[in-house]
C-alpha cells in the first residue's frame, strides 16, 4: 500500500474495503477496455443475463443506477447492438429489454473478466482464506448497513 494512507486508515477496515473496491473496479474496467467495454456497461448485460428480458424500471430497481444514468447506459448498449429494447402494447411508456446475441456475448466476457480480476485480488490465498475473506466482508456490509456499532 502506499505510504501517503494516514495510519488510522491503513487499519480502518471501511477504508480498506472501499480502497480495495476502486483498485478492483479501475483493473477490471482496464481489462474489459481490451473487449470494447466498460464497468458501468457490463452491470446492465449480467444482470440481463443473469435474470432474462427485464422491464426497464426493474432494472433500475435491480441495480444502483438511478433512472437517468441506466437510461444513458441502455442507449449506449442498445446503439452498439448488444441489447433491443420494446414498447409493451399495454404501457407504451414501458420498455421490455433483452440482450442481443452479442449482447449475451458481451456478458460473457465481463463475467469471465470479474472472476479472472476476483483470482488475481487472492493469489495467494487458500480456500479457506478466500472463504474467510467473503464472510467477513458479508458481516462488515451487513453491520454498516444495519447501523450496528
Amino acid at each position: 500500500m502506499q505510504n501517503d494512507i494516514h495510519p488510522e486508515a491503513a487499519v480502518a477496515p471501511g477504508y480498506l474495503a472501499n480502497h480495495a473496491a476502486r483498485v478492483f473496479n479501475r483493473t477490471v474496467d482496464a481489462e474489459l477496455r481490451t473487449h470494447g467495454l466498460t464497468l458501468a456497461l457490463i452491470g446492465p448485460l449480467l444482470l440481463l443475463s443473469w435474470k432474462g428480458p427485464m422491464l426497464q424500471r426493474d432494472l433500475v430497481r435491480a441495480s444502483a443506477v438511478k433512472q437517468p444514468a441506466m437510461v444513458a447506459l441502455l442507449d449506449k448498449l442498445e446503439a452498439s447492438a448488444l441489447i433491443e429494447r420494446a414498447a409493451l402494447s399495454t404501457d407504451k411508456r414501458a420498455a421490455t429489454v433483452r440482450l442481443t446475441d452479442a449482447g449475451r456475448a458481451a456478458a460473457t466476457i465481463g463475467h469471465d473478466v470479474l472472476l479472472q480480476m476476483n483470482a488475481v485480488g487472492t493469489t495467494g490465498f487458500s480456500a479457506q482464506e478466500a472463504a474467510l475473506l467473503v464472510g467477513l466482508l458479508g458481516r462488515l456490509i451487513t453491520n454498516l448497513e444495519h447501523g450496528t456499532p
